[in-house]
């Protein structure tokens, strides 16, 4: 099977695991049709970088290069494949199996290599921000109430950070 079909086939997996109410899934998956829509009001370019602070599956990546690739959009030479494939997307997901089937969700759509570098960082974007800039940031706020910071209060007791406007 080409990886056009295998990453259509893991990501109707994600979206159906996410439609799954009890599982609280639908912390890290965001609906393709909102996506789609986000991607397409941007527009992003060949030979750009694009970024997801709290990339979940990878959904905003995969709606990017579909869109990057899309023949009625731009006819990609080979310079511009290689970009797309290897240096385009950069994302931070703190839950460690979410962050793995983004990795599987990328690998299967051919983006990055599954023993290359690894663009999706662990760390949490707004605690430890990675000096990078990048050209878009393709985002939709995650659902779910965990953070990878926390502290102790006086009481001895666990919390976290305050929300903004809180």
């Amino acid at each position: 099977m080409g990886a056009d079909v295998k990453g259509d086939i893991y990501e109707g997996l994600l979206e159906k695991n996410a439609e799954d109410t009890k599982s609280g899934a639908g912390q890290y998956f965001t609906p393709r049709a909102l996506i789609k829509a986000i991607v397409e009001c941007v527009r992003p370019e060949p030979a750009k970088s694009i970024a997801d602070p709290a990339c979940g599956t990878g959904g905003f990546f995969l709606a990017a290069y579909d869109f990057l690739t899309g023949p009625a959009n731009y006819e990609l030479d080979k310079a511009q494949k290689g970009f797309l494939k290897h240096k385009t997307f950069y994302g931070n997901e703190i839950v460690a199996n979410t962050r793995r089937l983004c990795l599987m969700n990328m690998f299967l759509h051919n983006i990055g290599e599954i023993d290359g570098d690894v663009l999706i960082s662990p760390n949490d974007a707004l605690v430890a921000p990675s000096g990078q800039s990048f050209d878009y940031v393709l985002a939709n706020p995650p659902f779910g109430k965990k953070s990878s910071m926390s502290f102790t209060n006086d009481e001895g007791e666990e919390s976290w950070p305050r929300k903004f406007g809180q």
